[in-house]
């Protein structure tokens, strides 16, 4: 259905509104969605607020007419656009929703914080969309919208029902504060529905002056006022949202701004006002510094060019420089614009303070008033230039500039224009500039060490040019004892191609003809050291492409925004802004394919951002001591990184060091000489509990595991050996870490698993101590205390092709009391969600040792994903202890839609699990989900102890028939809800109950207090023909042992004499040993297999309840 189109005729700001008001009132039902386009563009804004105030003052006295209609009134002014997100919590708060939906925008920036979701991608959020509905379901409403996205925005995405009900209606407009989209046709005259923001809307109304009705002579001044009191208005909302009070800023300010713009708009003066527009406002004096001395003429400046669009087109330009020409109080004279066409005629006039000169002949106009000028492509003397007399000039740019006294200086006198600038008037006019643009003008004795001294108030520099010209006298007045003190803001644009054309036509660049006016420099390969330049905040580079490197020390402290942008390839090495605190913003976006390192260390990065970096070849990336990181966005190819270093928990001053590259924590820390990290700036640098972080290949240490999220698609092409443990943060109070040792005994056994934990030297208990103490908490009401003995953790497999990857989550938690079976014990419990370990480490682990983490509750975490990779194909030795979070099962598995068949953990040689006292499983999975045969197939070595909630260990189901061939050794110790160690599933049991499970290198079991332990190997039989020893104690409910003579091999054997079966040597209790139960000598199951030696006390002889001590 086409947009209707409607015209409505007001000779004000207050008849508009009353005209809008009365077709709110007589509007006829199909009209839900009404755009407002103002009078050609201007005044939208303000008469649409006007319309909502009176509504809501007539809602308030009188409930009658349009009002009563209409119900509830809902104003949103969006004209400065953000996000739909930030829409949807304008209209949250219009309907004063509860506090506690209102919290849910700021938890979903914060995890939108650590996904990396830009500000202006941020969508609406589905649980107050609901509550939105809700509150509107049941009630009229009309919404008056100030949308300042450029394009048609759907309200019901937000939660508000605007759909075919005239009691539900949307009034808005794209228009607004002057903001005019590119993208929205303008229209001709009375036709706004030929609007993009209008095709979508129902209605579309579009407002003309009454006067432009009106017959006779009168009728143009009457529109052109009418026009200008639309225009006051925008600019009186414009001055409102700026935030500054008058009379530092007011409508009339706002509106010069605004011609000042307009003026400039239709002639080519190659300005770029993105960069450039406040600095015109403020140079040219348009804009103060505030009276009361708050902000500054630059703050001032910026606050206005955030809250209006500049990039006018030309009829818009037009036509504001109409309506405000005439206006008294606004001198446009003081504003000259000169192009080819009349620079032959013009004299600059004495009052003018803006000059913008564009023609190709020679210039000499000169006025002391003028406070900003802009010269291209120019020919004038650079011996004595034309503003040498103005003292009071702010703003210089020469654009395409040329020496006309070049081609006549010879030799001898090539620099003789450097004095003559210095000695006229002592360089009056250099030492009052506050920005300084040189574009394609070889003037480079601008940038000489000498000229940049004269300019103390120099606050911006920006430098385009050909090859590296520029960088190379940037060099000349860099290092220690430059005199940049004022510098604010330093932009480079370098041409790519390193001389310029030869040719006439180039406007004076070429590099051949200018060799007089630049001393002759060598290539710069590494960028200026800019230390010196004190409250330097921002760096633009653009081209640079010889450009080597950025060296550490190379950039100030007060460093805030970095770009270096490049459309061809680059040569740039080595990025560093160590020690840059105060560095928020980073871009870089091009070709960076010789780039292997970048170090961001000690920055106050929330979000590197590297997507629009094509960088293949980056090897190192150092991001130590950024405790503002948040996300990582990567390349949009596949990363593969030989060394990263990340420190999230370390503040940016106090933890890492610009000095030699050490922490302050370690400073008697030192680097190695591997050839790997030879000349990284980040080499000697030091971590937690004393690691140098050149002993790691792979260093993360974090605050918030939501940062692993970012490091889903990092690769490594070694293998890993993985570290996992945390530091805990107790009343502010880092606590250290202290290792339980195993001490070798001397024979098949070592010494007591339980050890004392010393504590810190300030008396706090250490992490393993709290772990350690809830296992013995746990311990001591069901086993008496006495010595047990424990098989030796086998050591680490080690290679030197593996990387060693070591991960440091910082826990923050609270002690809390639980009651535990009648008994008190404290414990710490999270504050916040549980962690989600990185891709890399279920992908490339070789070695995983997991101890001491409060943190960890899943490995690598609950809920995986379901494209995740979790078969761990490359683990070969695993150990996880003193981790009283883990929980349910301890290694996630994959949906149950996932059936494919696959070898899990099938390297797995060792698995040592230790004081993990709330996990339920090891492994567990849906009998729908059938893994590979050869999953677990070398696992030699399986011992758990301290485990009292586990209920079993691995699942040996009939697709896995070689799971466990390689056991050697089974030790399970206090664990006393253990049921079974390897169950199997019942109904396939069922079937196959008299077929064994074989074990065929099992020598070794160590069962120790399992009261409730049934079965080793669920209802299979357990065949283990070589089993050697056995020591059982506490295990009461356990009936079988398994079968270690196979009759049905032993008969396959033809032999003239009796085979005699092996015999196990098996330490139990006697009282247990009398109540198993065998299936007889037929079945290969009999007493006289075993050598059963007796514990020294009888179970009839114990206490059967708990003595008080």
């Amino acid at each position: 259905m086409p947009t209707e189109r409607i015209i409505l005729k007001a000779d004000n700001i207050d008849g508009a509104a009353e005209q809008i008001i009365r077709f709110l009132e007589d509007s006829d039902e199909g009209r839900d969605v009404i755009y407002f386009h103002g009078c050609y563009g201007f005044g939208a804004s303000a008469i649409l607020k006007t319309v909502a105030e009176r509504l809501r003052s007539s809602s308030g006295s009188a409930n009658t007419g349009a009002t009563g209609r209409l119900g509830k009134i809902i104003h949103i002014d969006f004209s400065r656009w953000q996000s739909k997100r930030v829409l949807q919590k304008a209209i949250g708060e219009e309907l004063e929703l509860p506090r506690q939906v209102m919290a849910l925008f700021d938890k979903n920036d914060e995890e939108d914080d650590f996904d990396g979701v830009e500000q202006s991608a941020r969508g609406v959020i589905p649980y107050v969309k609901a509550a939105i509905m809700k509150e509107l379901s049941d009630c009229s409403f009309l919404v008056v919208l100030h949308n300042g996205s450029g394009s048609y925005i759907d309200l019901w995405e937000a939660g508000v029902p605007v759909i075919g009900q005239l009691s539900r209606r949307v009034l808005w407009t794209s228009r607004g504060r002057f903001w005019h989209h590119a993208k929205d046709w303008h229209g001709e005259e009375f036709a706004p529905a030929e609007l993009e923001s209008a095709r979508l809307s129902d209605v579309s109304i579009f407002l003309a002056p009454s006067p432009l009705f009106r017959s006779g002579r009168v009728k143009f001044l009457q529109i052109v006022t009418f026009l200008r009191n639309f225009m006051y208005a925008e600019a009186e909302e414009v001055a409102m949202y700026t935030g500054v009070p008058e009379p530092d800023m007011t409508p009339k300010i706002v509106m010069e701004c605004i011609l000042y713009r307009a003026l400039l708009s239709g002639n080519d003066h190659n300005i770029n006002w993105e960069f450039h527009v406040s600095n015109y406002w403020v140079c040219d004096g348009i804009i103060q510094d505030a009276t009361d001395g708050g902000r500054s003429a630059w703050e001032i400046g910026n606050a206005l060019k955030r809250n209006v669009n500049w990039d006018l087109c030309n009829r818009c330009a037009e036509g504001i420089c109409k309506v405000l020409s005439g206006e008294q109080w606004i001198r446009t004279n003081r504003w000259v614009s000169v192009t080819s066409e009349n620079s032959s005629k013009f004299q600059v006039p004495c009052q003018a303070t803006s000059f913008f000169w564009t023609a190709a002949t020679r210039l000499h106009h000169r006025c002391s008033s003028l406070r900003v000028i802009h010269l291209s492509y120019c020919n004038f003397s650079f011996s004595s230039p034309p503003f040498l007399s103005c003292n009071n000039l702010r703003f210089l740019m020469l654009d395409h500039c040329k020496d006309q006294d070049a081609q006549d200086r010879g030799e001898e006198k090539k620099y003789h224009h450097r004095s003559n600038c210095s000695q006229q008037d002592g360089g009056a006019c250099f030492r009052s500039l506050w920005v300084l643009e040189l574009s394609y003008t070889d003037w480079y004795w601008l940038l000489s060490k000498d000229t940049l001294d004269l300019m103390v108030d120099l606050r911006e520099l920006h430098v385009k040019g050909f090859g590296n010209r520029s960088i190379n006298h940037l060099h000349r007045c860099s290092g220690a004892g430059s005199n940049s003190s004022r510098l604010i803001k330093l932009r480079m644009v370098v041409d790519g191609s390193n001389k310029a054309p030869g040719n006439d036509d180039d406007h004076g660049t070429s590099g051949d003809r200018n060799e007089q006016v630049s001393p002759p420099v060598v290539a710069a390969l590494s960028f200026p050291d800019l230390s010196s330049w004190h409250i330097l905040k921002t760096v633009v580079l653009d081209g640079c492409g010889d450009l080597e490197l950025i060296a550490y020390n190379s950039m100030p402290l007060s460093l805030e925004s970095f770009t270096l942008i490049s459309n061809v390839d680059t040569k740039i090495k080595i990025i560093s802004f160590r020690g840059c605190a105060k560095l928020k913003g980073l871009l870089l976006r091009g070709m960076f394919y010789c780039l292997v390192e970048l170090d961001i260390s000690g920055t106050s990065i929330k979000t590197l951002d590297l997507s629009a970096t094509n960088a293949i070849y980056l090897k190192r990336l150092f991001l130590l001591g950024c405790g503002e990181l948040r996300a990582i966005q990567w390349p949009a190819r596949d990363v593969s990184l030989e060394v990263l270093c990340i420190d999230t928990t370390t503040t940016t001053h106090a933890a890492w060091g610009r000095e030699e590259g050490k922490s302050n924590k370690q400073q008697e820390a030192t680097a190695s000489d591997s050839p790997s990290r030879r000349g990284s700036s980040s080499a000697t640098m030091c971590g937690k509990e004393g690691r140098t972080l050149i002993d790691s290949d792979l260093y993360i240490s974090i605050r918030d595991p939501r940062v692993f999220r970012s490091l889903t698609p990092l690769r490594h092409t070694k293998g890993l050996q993985v570290e996992i443990s945390s530091t805990t943060t107790v009343n502010k109070q880092q606590v250290a870490d202290v290792n339980v040792h195993y001490k070798p005994a001397g024979n098949m056994y070592v010494d007591d698993v339980i050890s004392s934990t010393p504590t810190t030297s300030n008396g706090s208990s250490s992490l393993q101590a709290d772990c350690a103490s809830i296992i013995m908490d746990v311990s001591e009401m069901s086993v008496p205390m006495r010595s047990m003995w424990l098989w030796h953790c086998p050591p680490a497999p080690t290679d030197s092709h593996w990387a060693k990857c070591y991960i440091n989550i910082q826990d923050d938690e609270t002690r809390t009391g639980l009651l535990l079976k009648g008994t008190a014990t404290t414990t710490r419990q999270l504050t916040r969600a549980a962690t989600t370990l990185p891709d890399l480490v279920s992908n490339g682990a070789r070695t995983l040792h997991l101890h001491d983490s409060l943190s960890i509750t899943c490995v690598p975490g609950p809920a995986p994903d379901a494209e995740r990779n979790l078969d761990w194909d490359r683990l070969q030795w695993c150990r996880l202890e003193r981790c009283p979070n883990l929980e349910g099962v301890v290694f996630a598995t994959r949906p149950e839609r996932h059936r494919r068949i696959a070898a899990l953990f099938r390297d797995l040689q060792t698995f040592w699990a230790s004081q993990l006292p709330k996990a339920r499983y090891i492994w567990d999975w849906s009998p729908l989900f059938h893994h590979g045969y050869f999953s677990f197939e070398h696992l030699a070595f399986l011992h758990l102890d301290y485990c009292p909630r586990l209920v079993h260990v691995l699942p040996l189901y009939t697709s896995n028939t070689h799971g466990c061939r390689s056991l050697e050794t089974l030790e399970i110790v206090c664990c006393g809800d253990l049921r079974e160690v390897f169950p199997s599933n019942s109904s396939e049991s069922q079937q196959r109950e008299h077929q064994p499970r074989k074990f065929p290198r099992l020598k070794r079991i160590h069962l120790y207090e399992l009261p409730k332990l049934q079965r080793i190997c669920g209802h299979y039989r357990m065949l283990a023909p070589n089993l050697e020893t056995m020591r059982i104690r506490g295990c009461w409910s356990l009936r079988h042992l398994p079968v270690v003579h196979d009759e049905a091999e032993s008969s396959e054997k033809e032999s003239s004499e009796d085979i005699t079966p092996p015999t196990v040597d098996l330490n139990c209790e006697k009282e247990w040993w009398e109540r198993l139960e065998w299936d007889g000598k037929k079945a290969g199951h009999h007493p006289s297999h075993y050598k059963p030696t007796y514990s020294a006390y009888n179970k009839k002889n114990l206490l059967r309840a708990s003595v008080l001590r």
